[in-house]
Order: structure tokens, then C-alpha cells, then sequence
């Protein structure tokens, strides 16, 4: 099996980006052989902004396989990677800000698709304007490296590192003589593109581990990659009165080649009383 593997590896891997994920995604990579070959030929910008300048016409995971398919068609190489963020959703829809980040490895021999994930609350938001020292202090607590946007009556500012570079691009946007009227019609809003998001870039990193991961589990059947556990049977007894909770009973795994499953107990035994519905209701 491991010899499947080795001879993947022995394939690079192109990255279409032009927002520094390459060196995100590589090490995890790197670990188990593969060369990253990083190409920015393509705008990505095209297919959508976070800024809201460009709409989103394809879902997540379908712009990820579109990213994925033209990194293969720009620098001929046959196994494509492509990445894509989202905010919204998660478990706390409207409490919580949550990102999740898929990155897509596809093989243009084989046409196996591979699709790691990871996801988790942030807490970068939008800054209110209150006054200098209280915009200094907010921006400060997200740290130098998270990127600020400020929207203006002319335009976009994007890629605004720290509160002095904010600062600059409000003074520069808004006339002496209305400032105070000005200024309460500016948004300051984090700059979510991968390079200036520090959060999101943790993401993809966890993303890129999972990738590793799922490279390294092959099919008994088979030896194809990706022999993932992607589906869950609920029921694991609570560990205070036994009756069955909604964490997984049975961890099933499928291979995407020749649709071997394998059906496996979950690592732990019992489930903590936190996610019963009779010890806590």
C-alpha cells in the first residue's frame, strides 16, 4: 500500500493562490513527500470576494474543485489543489462569527477527489467607530497582523495592517471640515482574505493537516487514499445512566474507488452526561 503512496508523492501538487496559502498548506504536505508548486496565473478574485466588490456565484466546495481543476490546466500538472473560505453557518448561526475552510486535492489520472475540512468559531468583527483611542484599542486586540478594510463614500481600502495604517486611510478619506459627519458613515471590517486573517489561516492549516491525514489512510480493499471515516451512526451510551446520546455509536468508513466499507467503534466507550438528554435535558 505504502508503495501507492510513495508513488503519488513522487507527483507535485499545483496550487492556484494569490493569497499566500501556499505556505500554509505545504509543511503537512511536505512531511509525507510532496513538492507544492504554487502558480497566482489565475485571478481567484474573479470567482467571488469577501469584500463584496465581485458575488459568489459557486457554492464553497464547488469553487474549491474549480480552483482544484485550474491549477491542473495552467501548469499541466495532473494533481490540483484548490481552497476556499466561508463564514456563516456552524452551530451557533448568528451568535457566533464561524469559518470553514475545505481544500480539494484532485487527481486528473485517476479523477479521485479528496476534500479535507476544518472549521471553528472566530473572533475577529467589525470595528465600531467611537474615537482614536478606543479604535487603537480595538484593533489591538486582534494583533499587527490581521488586516483591516475601511469602505469610504470613495471606495474600498483594503489590506490595512494595525490600527496606524487604519488611522492613516480614515484620515486620508475624510475632510477636516465633516470629519465627525464622515466618519460615522465608515465601516472598518476585517479583511478576510487568507493572507490577512490570521485566524483563517489556522484553519487552513488544520485543513491541510487533515489533508495529510486522509493521504495516509488507505483502503484495505484497494489501497486507494482517503479511506475516511465521513459517516456516524449515533447512539454511545451516556456514561451516567447508559441510554443512548447523539454522539456516534459506529464510525463508518468508505472508500471512494471501489465503495469498500468498514464499520468501526468510536474511541471512546461512553459519552459524557454534558450530551445526554436525560442527565441534561
Amino acid at each position: 500500500m505504502m508503495d501507492d503512496m510513495r508513488a503519488l508523492a513522487d507527483r507535485p501538487i499545483a496550487l492556484l493562490t494569490r493569497h499566500a496559502k501556499g505556505d500554509l498548506v505545504a509543511p503537512p504536505l511536505a512531511a509525507l513527500g510532496f513538492v507544492l508548486t504554487v502558480t497566482d496565473a489565475f485571478d481567484t478574485d474573479q470567482l467571488g470576494t469577501f469584500s463584496g466588490e465581485v458575488e459568489r456565484s459557486l457554492s464553497p466546495l464547488d469553487c474549491a474543485r474549480h480552483k482544484a481543476r485550474l491549477a491542473c490546466e495552467i501548469t499541466g500538472l495532473d494533481l490540483g489543489l484548490g481552497s476556499e473560505g466561508s463564514f456563516g453557518g456552524g452551530p451557533m448561526a448568528g451568535l457566533v462569527n464561524w469559518d470553514e475552510e475545505l481544500l480539494v486535492l484532485w487527481d486528473r489520472q485517476s479523477g479521485q477527489e479528496i476534500v479535507a475540512r476544518a472549521a471553528g468559531p472566530v473572533r475577529v468583527a467589525p470595528v465600531t467607530w467611537v474615537s482614536e483611542q478606543r479604535l487603537a484599542q480595538q484593533l489591538a486586540a486582534h494583533g499587527d497582523e490581521q488586516g483591516w478594510i475601511v469602505r469610504h463614500p470613495g471606495g474600498v481600502s483594503k489590506g490595512l495592517r494595525g490600527a496606524a495604517a487604519v488611522l492613516q486611510a480614515l484620515r486620508d478619506t475624510v475632510s477636516p471640515q465633516r470629519a465627525g459627519g464622515d466618519l460615522d458613515r465608515l465601516l472598518i471590517e476585517p479583511d478576510l482574505r487568507a493572507m490577512h486573517c490570521p485566524e483563517r489561516q489556522a484553519y487552513i492549516r488544520q485543513a491541510a493537516e487533515q489533508l495529510a491525514r486522509r493521504l495516509r489512510t488507505l483502503c484495505p480493499a484497494c489501497a486507494a487514499l482517503d479511506f475516511w471515516a465521513d459517516r456516524f451512526e449515533p447512539g454511545l451510551p451516556c456514561a451516567e445512566c447508559a441510554a443512548p446520546t447523539s454522539l456516534p455509536l459506529t464510525v463508518i468508513r468508505r472508500c471512494s474507488v471501489c465503495r469498500h466499507e468498514q464499520r468501526e467503534p468510536p474511541p471512546q466507550e461512553t459519552a459524557d452526561p454534558q450530551h445526554c438528554g436525560w442527565c441534561n435535558p
